[in-house]
């Protein structure tokens, strides 16, 4: 399986895992430069830079340069990018944190384009699960599901467990739940839900 952690600007503590490529969106190549982590490349406008920082990453590796005005934001020309590469696990790391219209715009790529991405920060990570059986290991405190679009949900070893609850794009009586023990599991037997857990209290 190829996998790509997407490092953004607004990542804090990089995670290191040599299972990853590691890819730097705009100014986060800086970041992955300074720690000293090879990138397969570095893809952006760069506008949060200076020349001499962008001059500094050149020759590090590839770069895919886009103008600055332009109608997508560069963490979806990153995931874009990598998506064509043919990556199958992609993680855009601090998609979470800072603006929150950024944070919005990575989440509607998961929603809308691309489900299997992983937005992920140092305290709170989301994916999406469809239809089927879903495992889910007890990295976080609390873990809260929102409905795509109606949906019957199972919750099995959870604080608050449910059992074929019915669901729709306005309920909001899912969120705040835990793992009781190690893991739980999440049946869907229709439709599909965010899943976003969280370590923030």
């Amino acid at each position: 399986m190829k996998k790509a952690l997407l490092i953004t600007p607004m990542s804090k503590n990089i995670i290191q895992d040599d299972s990853y490529d590691y890819i730097g969106v705009d100014s986060g190549a800086l970041l992955l430069m300074e720690a000293k982590i090879p990138m397969r490349f570095a893809v952006g406008d760069f506008d949060s830079m200076t020349e001499d920082e962008f001059q500094r990453l050149q020759g590090t590796c590839q770069i895919i340069r886009h103008p600055v005005q332009k109608n997508e934001t560069d963490s979806e020309l990153a995931v874009s990018l990598c998506k064509k590469k043919g990556y199958d696990e992609i993680v855009l790391y601090g998609a979470l944190s800072g603006r929150i219209d950024h944070t919005f715009a990575n989440i509607r790529l998961l929603m809308y384009r691309y489900p299997h991405l992983v937005l992920l920060d140092d305290h709170q990570k989301i994916t999406l699960l469809s239809k089927g059986e879903h495992v889910i290991k007890k990295a976080y405190t609390h873990v809260s599901f929102f409905a795509l679009e109606d949906t019957i949900i199972t919750l099995e070893g959870f604080t608050y467990p449910l059992y074929k609850e019915p669901i729709t794009v306005k309920d909001i009586f899912c969120v705040s739940n835990s793992i009781v023990h190690e893991e739980a599991k999440v049946t869907l037997d229709i439709g599909k839900v965010l899943c976003i857990q969280s370590n923030v209290k």
